[in-house]
Order: structure tokens, then sequence, then C-alpha cells
């Protein structure tokens, strides 16, 4: 069985997005409630913080002067950690910012940066398909998938011409050819579809072997499928809530995990004493280093 410890009982709102620094050597994620950008380093322990003036959903680190690029739910900008400063690289989000927001978001092997974003009116309203997932490289900001929900569960093959891509309000993760040379997805086919008692599919990440896992919201679980779709290991966490995975350490050999300590959907169950927390995962699986955004 693998070995789930939590790392950092910090009781996070909503943690989220969980990217290793291998220059750094910590981990960079996020409360999304708490509007912070924070940073782990588990050879000590401390954790340090940013408070953002907005809602941040993801974020992607930069390949040059300490610089992070955030998705806030005002925009695209450059954080500046030793100032502050933010800087605007993007033209507006191109969406009703009082109905949606960005969320899930990552860089492709190539350091395009793609995000996705979530229908707030649907939890209300029951309204959906109004979400999209963008790309944002040197040509600017442009929706490469649209007619989603709740955009999560993104990440790349290791070669980087697959992307994954989960709706959360489908309960599905889907499978996309990615060409590699514009940025564009296309020939999307169902990669897993879940029960209604299998969880809601979060965050993902991809290992060097090009597993699929992904964070099982409502479970209290982290999956790994195969690349053909089929489910290879169920691991069990001391939440009802992980949110997001990435691999970390000097090896990538740790499966670091967010979690929510905030209750995102309706329901009685207990949401775990350390809900919040950061965790650590031993899978026996190494990860691939995340790429920089290179725009």
């Amino acid at each position: 069985m693998a070995r789930v410890e939590c790392v950092l009982d910090i009781r996070a709102e909503s943690g989220e997005t969980p990217v290793w620094s291998v220059a750094e050597q910590r981990l960079f994620w996020v409360d999304q409630l708490a509007f912070t950008l924070n940073a782990f380093d588990p050879a000590t322990g401390r954790n340090e913080a940013w408070t953002m003036p907005a809602h941040i959903s993801s974020f992607a680190i930069r390949g040059r002067g300490g610089k992070l690029l955030v998705a806030l739910r005002t925009g695209l900008f450059d954080f500046d950690r030793a100032s502050g400063a933010l800087t605007p690289v993007a033209a507006p989000p191109p969406y009703d910012q009082a109905a949606l927001r960005y969320n899930d978001g990552r860089c492709d092997r190539q350091g395009r940066y793609v995000v996705g974003s979530v229908d707030l009116d649907f939890f209300e309203n029951r309204i959906a398909g109004r979400a999209a997932v963008y790309r944002l490289d040197a040509a600017g900001l442009a929706p490469i998938v649209t007619g989603i929900t709740c955009s999560n569960g993104l990440a790349f093959s290791p070669d980087g011409r697959t992307m994954y891509l989960a709706d959360t309000v489908q309960n599905a993760v889907f499978a996309y050819d990615y060409d590699v040379a514009t940025g564009t997805p296309g020939n999307r086919r169902d990669f897993v579809r879940f029960g209604p008692d299998e969880g809601k599919p979060d965050g993902a990440e991809v290992d060097s072997e090009g597993g699929y896992w992904v964070a099982l919201l409502m479970k209290g679980a982290v999956a790994r499928y195969t690349p053909d779709g089929k489910l290879d290991r169920l691991i069990p966490v001391p939440v009802l809530q992980p949110t997001k995975i990435a691999f970390g350490g000097p090896d990538l050999a740790t499966l670091y995990l967010t979690s929510a300590g905030h209750r995102h959907m309706p329901g009685d169950e207990p949401l775990g004493d350390q809900a919040g927390g950061l965790f650590a995962i031993d899978t026996g699986f190494r990860g691939i280093a995340e790429p920089q955004f290179a725009f």
C-alpha cells in the first residue's frame, strides 16, 4: 500500500495547482479561496505565501527572473515575487467575470500556457457548456476547446502528443490528439467516465511511463490510469476532497497532493481531520519536470 503523509497541515480552504520547481526544490501551490500563492520547502517545512488581489486558480513558472505567470479571475499576469508587481500579459479574460473564471492550467511540453475556465452559474442555475480552454503563446490568447462547463484534469503525455482534459460536471476525462507544432487539440474521445459513486475528476498529472493520475473529489482517493484508460491503482487518502497532484522531490519520485478544507459540494460526509493539508505519497513512479512558460 502506498504511504500517504501530511507534510503541511495548513487547513487551506481550497488548495490547488501544485507545481514542483526543479531550480528551487520547492513546491508552489495556491489556495484559491484565500487568494494566495504559496511555496513549500520540504527540506525545512517552511511555507512562504503571497496574497493576490483576486481569486488565483493556476500558474506557471517562468524561465527568467523568478517570475511566475498567474491566472487570476481578472486575467493573466506576470507576477514579480520580489516587488509584488502584477503586469498583464494578455487581453482581459474573454468571458463574463461575474459568471466564469479561469480554473485548471499548466504549460504544454513546448512551454505554451494552456488554461481552462469554469462556469460558476452551473452550480446555481444549471447553465452548462459556456466554459472553454485557452492557449497563451507568442500569438496571444486563443480558445482551443469550447462547450465545457468545469475544466480540470489538464495534463500532457510524455511526448506531448496527447492532451487530457476533464469536465468535472460531466464526470469524464477526455483525450485529444495534440499538435505539438501549433498547440491545437483535435480528435476528442472518451478516456475515462466515472460512475456516480466513483468520485469527480479534479486535477491531474502524468508520470514518466505515461500513466494518468487524477485526484477524485468527493471520493477521498487518487487514481492512476494506463495510457489506454484502464484503472491501474486506486490510493485512498485521508481527506474527502483531494484536488490536484504533482510529482516533486530531488528525483521527482514524490507525488504531492493538495486538498480542500472548504466543502465544495453538498453532502454530510466528513472532510477529514487534515482537510486542506498538503500530502506526500510514495507511489513507486516518477514524474516529468514541469515545463516553464516560454513566451
